[in-house]
């Protein structure tokens, strides 16, 4: 997909699948150059990697006076894209969940948007990775960028799956936009217990049950698919775009995030 900039501002309300409140998000045109900035309640910051102040179940962004989560769809469909300079203005805890998936961001942009040049993509020169004995994100040198997520989940109908996406090759509003968030039924209680999931429903998330879905599955592997989305997303907080292959083994936002801040100290680094 080419470089796109927005010609007018769009916004988005719906409930915040956390906090179970009603939320508002206005995208705008930024200034060439000047990257993505988010704003509530007066406070503002840069969308980057260092903004991340929480990653449990979601990537949460924002200082010690204020946050806002559940960026990450988002933030991939800015990156499907190529938009890298933008405001984001919000109100309420969270960007809306819409439907669990990145398609309304998708098909609420697609209309206000005309060609732009590409940013400059950050060119991995080694490799990198995170992770544990668990869950690993691991980054290695390419020519083209290429997404690759694995998942496992046993003694579920998920089992193991896989998905992969290239921006500059594949759609992605047909690959990944589409697939929706999920959980495992059993998990649904516990996360409403730790204050989270207060406005998750049928409508916006894809229950995982033991022996099948909580409705009928829009794509194959979706579950990897959306968690493909999610690591989109979370690596728009490098800034631009990345030039690299990036494997994604059971990991999630943190793994996501530990592997944008590792780049960006990587770039930092080899510039100084």
């Amino acid at each position: 997909m080419s470089a796109s900039r927005l010609n007018q501002e769009v916004r988005f309300q719906g409930v915040g699948v956390h906090s179970g409140e009603i939320c508002e998000v206005t995208v705008a045109p930024g200034q060439p150059g000047t990257g993505c900035w988010m704003e509530r309640d007066g406070q503002r910051w840069r969308c980057l990697a260092d903004a991340v102040v929480e990653v449990e179940r979601c990537t949460v962004l924002g200082n010690s006076q204020t946050s806002v989560s559940t960026v990450e769809h988002l933030f991939a469909a800015l990156a499907a894209f190529s938009i890298y300079d933008c405001e984001i203005r919000v109100s309420g805890a969270e960007i809306p969940i819409l439907d669990g998936s990145a398609l309304p961001f998708v098909q609420g942009l697609a209309p206000f948007l005309e060609n732009a040049p590409a940013p400059q993509p950050l060119v991995l020169k080694q490799p990198l990775w995170v992770g544990n004995e668990q869950s690993q994100v691991l980054a290695l040198p390419s020519p083209v960028c290429r997404y690759h997520y694995s998942l496992y989940y046993p003694q579920t109908p998920i089992g193991y799956q896989e998905a992969s996406y290239e921006p500059l090759s594949e759609s992605f509003e047909q690959k990944l936009a589409p697939a929706r968030t999920f959980a495992l039924e059993r998990e649904v209680e516990w996360l409403r217990a730790q204050g989270l999931a207060r406005g998750g429903s049928l409508d916006n998330a894809l229950v995982v049950l033991a022996d099948g879905f909580s409705s009928p599955l829009r794509l194959e592997q979706e579950m990897a698919r959306h968690k493909c989305l999610d690591l989109v997303g979370d690596l728009y907080l490098l800034g631009r775009p990345l030039l690299a292959q990036v494997f994604a083994v059971k990991a999630g936002h943190r793994w996501h995030v530990e592997l944008a801040r590792k780049l960006l100290r990587e770039l930092a680094e080899n510039a100084g």
